[in-house]
C-alpha cells in the first residue's frame, strides 16, 4: 500500500511541476504586474494633481504655454475654466485641442518628404507647362506671320485678278454679242435664202402650171383639125418655153436645192400587217414594233418611221407588200423592188400609211428577202460613212449613234392655223406654220446615242443628238430620252422656235454630202 500509495503521490508532483513548467512569466505575476501599473498611474496622478494643484497660479498666469503639458491636460477643468463650462468639458475642449495641434505638428513633419516631392513635381509640371506655352506661342506666331503674308499675296493676286476678271467678262460680252449679231445676220440671210427658194419655187411652180395648162390645150388642138394652125403655133410657143424653162429648173433643183412643189416624198416602206422575225424567234407586225426591240440577228431598231402612202406605188414580193422605190438584195446585187423580176405591182392598194425602220445593221430581213433600211446606204455609200474623217463611226451601229437628231416629246410645232403641239402629237399630213406637209414621222430610240447634247432651240424646245451644226445653247447629257421625235415634210424643213430645221432625211443626207472619204 506505502509504495503504491508512493507511486501515485510522485505522479502527480510530476504533473503539477510539468503544468508549472509551461507557465510564463506573465502567467505567474500578471496581477501583480497590472497591480503595480496602476498603483504607479494612481501615484502618477495623484502626484501630478498635488504639484498641479501646488502651482496652480503659476500655470494660470502661463496658461498657452502649460496648457498642453501631460500633467496638465487631464486637469485642465480643474486649474481653470471659462464661465458656463464644466470643469470636465473644458477638460474635453484642451485635450481636443491639445491633440490637434501636436498631430498638426507631428503629421507636418511626417509629410515633408511627401510635401516636397509634391512641391518639385509641381515645379516640373509648370516647367514643361512653361515650355509648352512656349511651344504654342511660337506657332501662333508662325501662323499669324504666314496668314499675313499669305493675306499680302492674295491681296496682291486679287488687285490682278479683279481688273483681269472685268477684261475677260468685257471680252467675253463683246464676245457674245459679236456671236449674236453674227447669227442673227446669219439666220437672216438663212432666212432670206428661203424666202428667195420659196419665191423661185412659186415661180417655178407657176410657169410649170401654164406649161401644163398649155399641153392640156395643144392636146385638145391637136385632137380637132380645123384647130391644127393653133396647135402648131402653141407646140412652138411651148418648145420655146419649155426647153429654157427645163434648163432653169434643173438649175434650181439641182443646185439651189429650190422645191418645184411637185417633189414627191421618196419613201421606201411596208405594209403595216409585214411579219417581221424578232431576236426571240416570234414573228411581229412592223406596225407593233417600238424603237429598241431587237430583230433576229440581233439587229436593233434605232427608229421607227410612219408615212403617207400618197405618192408610193406598192409592189408584191414574194407576199411582202413594199414600195418600189426600196432597196432589195437580188443575186448579191441592190436594186430597186420595182426591178425585182419576183416583184408584182399591186393594183389597188388602199392603206393610208406605210412604216418602216432604221436598224444597227442597217439592213431589214423580211422572210428570206433583205432590204435595206430607211437611211438607203449601202455598198460605197455606205463605205463613205464608215471611212470618213470627221466623225469616229466605226460599224453600222455608230451610224445611229453618232447621226441620228431628235426632239423631246413636249417640243411645240407651228401649225398653218397659228396654234402649237407637241411634236409628239403632230399628225401625218399637218400643214405647218412654214407651209410644210407632214408626210412622215419619225421615233428614234434615244438611249443608245453615247456622246450625245442637248440643244436649247429656246421658248422650252430641245433638240438631242451628236455633233449637229446648230449655234445656240447645248449640254452634254448623261442620261438621254427613251424616245425622240423628228418629222419628214415635203420641204424638207420646218420651224422650231423660229429656228429653220432640216427634217429626219438630212440626219444622213446632209453627212453623205459633206463627208470626204480616206
Amino acid at each position: 500500500m506505502n509504495i503504491i500509495h508512493l507511486l501515485y503521490m510522485d505522479n502527480n508532483l510530476n504533473n503539477i511541476t510539468k503544468m508549472y513548467e509551461k507557465l510564463t512569466y506573465y502567467d505567474q505575476y500578471g496581477a501583480s504586474l497590472i497591480l503595480f501599473i496602476l498603483i504607479t498611474i494612481i501615484v502618477l496622478i495623484m502626484v501630478s494633481y498635488f504639484h498641479t494643484m501646488i502651482n496652480i497660479q503659476p500655470i494660470v498666469n502661463d496658461w498657452p504655454n502649460q496648457r498642453c503639458k501631460p500633467n496638465i491636460i487631464p486637469f485642465a477643468g480643474l486649474i481653470t475654466h471659462p464661465e458656463g463650462m464644466t470643469a470636465s468639458e473644458y477638460t474635453s475642449q484642451n485635450f481636443t485641442y491639445c491633440t490637434q495641434n501636436i498631430l498638426s505638428s507631428i503629421t507636418g513633419n511626417a509629410i515633408q518628404p511627401l510635401t516636397y516631392t509634391t512641391n518639385v513635381l509641381q515645379s516640373f509640371a509648370n516647367v514643361i507647362k512653361n515650355s509648352i506655352q512656349n511651344i504654342r506661342a511660337l506657332f501662333d506666331k508662325i501662323r499669324t506671320l504666314f496668314q499675313s503674308v499669305s493675306e499680302e499675296i492674295m491681296g496682291r493676286i486679287m488687285n490682278i485678278m479683279i481688273p483681269l476678271q472685268e477684261i475677260i467678262i468685257s471680252l467675253k460680252d463683246l464676245i457674245g454679242k459679236i456671236q449674236g449679231t453674227m447669227t442673227a445676220g446669219l439666220f437672216t440671210l438663212l432666212g432670206s435664202y428661203y424666202a428667195l427658194k420659196s419665191l423661185m419655187g412659186a415661180i417655178a411652180q407657176f410657169i410649170i402650171t401654164i406649161l401644163i395648162t398649155l399641153s392640156i390645150m395643144i392636146a385638145i388642138f391637136w385632137a380637132i383639125p380645123f384647130t391644127w394652125g393653133a396647135a402648131i403655133a402653141n407646140t412652138t410657143i411651148f418648145i420655146a418655153i419649155s426647153i429654157p424653162m427645163a434648163i432653169i429648173l434643173t438649175f434650181m433643183i439641182n443646185v439651189l436645192h429650190v422645191d418645184s412643189g411637185f417633189k414627191i416624198p421618196k419613201v421606201k416602206c411596208f405594209d403595216k400587217d409585214t411579219l417581221i422575225t424578232m431576236n426571240t424567234g416570234m414573228q411581229n407586225k412592223i406596225i407593233n414594233i417600238n424603237v429598241g426591240d431587237v430583230l433576229a440577228g440581233g439587229n436593233v431598231v434605232t427608229a421607227k418611221i410612219k408615212v403617207a402612202t400618197e405618192g408610193s406605188r406598192m409592189y408584191i414580193l414574194n407576199n411582202i407588200i413594199v414600195s418600189n422605190s426600196h432597196i432589195v438584195k437580188y443575186k448579191n446585187e441592190w436594186i430597186h423592188v420595182s426591178k425585182h423580176p419576183n416583184a408584182i405591182k399591186y393594183q389597188s392598194y388602199k392603206e393610208p400609211f406605210l412604216y418602216c425602220l432604221n436598224t444597227s445593221k442597217k439592213i431589214i430581213q423580211v422572210k428570206n428577202e433583205i432590204f435595206t433600211d430607211w437611211d438607203e446606204i449601202y455598198d460605197k455609200s455606205l463605205l463613205k460613212v464608215l471611212n470618213n474623217k470627221i466623225i469616229p463611226i466605226n460599224n453600222c451601229s455608230d451610224i445611229h449613234k453618232y447621226l441620228d437628231y431628235g426632239f423631246v416629246n413636249t417640243t411645240k410645232i407651228g401649225l398653218k392655223n397659228k396654234t402649237y403641239v407637241n411634236i409628239n402629237e403632230i399628225c401625218i399630213n399637218d400643214i405647218l406654220e412654214n407651209g410644210a406637209k407632214v408626210y412622215g414621222i419619225v421615233e428614234i430610240n434615244g438611249l443608245d446615242l453615247p456622246e450625245n447634247y442637248l440643244y436649247n432651240l429656246g421658248e422650252n424646245n430641245y433638240l438631242e443628238g451628236y455633233a449637229q451644226m446648230f449655234n445656240v445653247e447645248k449640254t452634254q447629257l448623261s442620261n438621254t430620252n427613251s424616245k425622240l421625235y423628228n418629222l419628214l415634210t415635203d420641204k424638207g424643213i420646218f420651224k422650231v422656235s423660229n429656228i429653220i430645221i432640216k427634217d429626219y432625211n438630212s440626219a444622213i443626207d446632209r453627212f453623205l454630202e459633206n463627208t470626204t472619204t480616206k
